[in-house]
């Protein structure tokens, strides 16, 4: 196979919104969601959503669209419908009703505070529980992947991503909220947020002080302020890894999307070495770091003091969103 035509094949698995089927060289094969591409290798799930798989380009021998894509079914679906639509009872997938809510956090960390907002447990990187009639589903899906594999596979009616995030503006502290009007990537490509969905959540947030504009998502961690003053723009409010991959996956399945981060770290706020790069598990990293010196431990604990506050802030915004998942989940997102 030429490499242009693996390229193809790879690019094709990429936008595919189901599971292919790829053959190595060795005659084995995978079946999976291709959730990330680079120009050496591939990240998919497996076909259980259990397991991160990374196959490198020069092991692949063919790659094949072997699943549906419910996302495209969907669309079709509502293209059908859309000339003919009465009220908005049903989404493209079916009844509004009998789809969840889908709560997207990066680290199980993340997860455990969303947890706590629904009362419920944590088990493995998701919690789920019913507000009345309504299922609402918690998942960490990693930094920065993951999010289009669980919108195919939890058919939402609505997806809220939140969790942590940088400030780029300076007015902004720990603790602060920002409301996403628009998510953009670092390629400059940009998805505006519905202003149905938004008068709904300004409504249920009125009594919690929010700031409202554009996201940014980088694929790396802006650590230091020399980082996040080269990324700030006039309206663009804070940086994060993972909300742009939520957006992108909600608006390609025809559903509403939120995006409702919190601050961490302040522009003028530096974190420590050790968080410049993601981790699922930060325990061995904080170790080494204190054992730096007396101003390394002063770094963790206002680092510790800033992420109670973020916390605190995100648990009690999430708690008033709650009431009106329903509402955002019908709103209309075609025009």
């Amino acid at each position: 196979m030429t490499d242009t035509r693996l390229m193809q094949l790879v690019q094709q698995a990429f936008d595919y919104r189901g599971y292919v089927t790829v053959v190595r060289h060795d005659g084995s094969s995978l079946v999976g969601f291709v959730y990330q591409q680079d120009v050496a290798e591939i990240a998919m799930f497996d076909e259980d959503a259990t397991q991160r798989v990374t196959v490198p380009l020069r092991d692949i021998a063919d790659i094949s669209i072997t699943g549906d894509d419910s996302a495209a079914r969907a669309q079709r679906r509502w293209e059908r419908r859309r000339d003919s639509l009465e009220a908005r009872e049903t989404s493209a997938w079916g009844e509004w009703e009998q789809r969840p809510t889908l709560i997207l956090v990066a680290l199980p960390i993340e997860l455990r505070g969303i947890a706590s907002v629904l009362r419920s447990k944590v088990r493995g990187t998701s919690a789920s529980a019913m507000l009345g009639e309504h299922r609402v589903i918690a998942r960490a899906v990693g930094v920065g992947g993951g999010a289009a594999h669980v919108v195919a596979a939890d058919r939402p009616s609505l997806v809220i991503n939140c969790g942590f995030a940088g400030a780029l503006e300076k007015s902004l502290g720990a603790g602060d909220l920002v409301l996403a009007s628009s998510v953009r990537d670092e390629s400059g490509e940009s998805v505006m947020a519905r202003e149905s969905v938004l008068r709904i959540a300004r409504r249920a947030l009125a009594y919690t002080q929010v700031a409202e504009g554009e996201l940014l998502c980088a694929t790396r961690i802006a650590a230091t302020r020399e980082d996040k003053r080269i990324l700030a723009r006039p309206g663009r409010l804070a940086v994060d890894l993972e909300s742009w991959a939520s957006a992108r996956a909600a608006e390609r399945a025809g559903i509403p999307w939120l995006a409702l981060r919190v601050v961490l770290d302040p522009l003028e706020i530096d974190l420590p070495r050790f968080a410049s790069e993601a981790r699922e598990h930060y325990v061995p990293s904080v170790v080494r770091h204190t054992l730096r010196g007396p101003r390394a431990v002063l770094d963790l604990a206002r680092l510790g003091t800033r992420t109670a506050i973020a916390f605190r802030s995100l648990r009690r915004a999430m708690q008033q969103l709650m009431p009106v998942l329903g509402e955002l989940g019908a709103c209309e997102v075609h025009s």
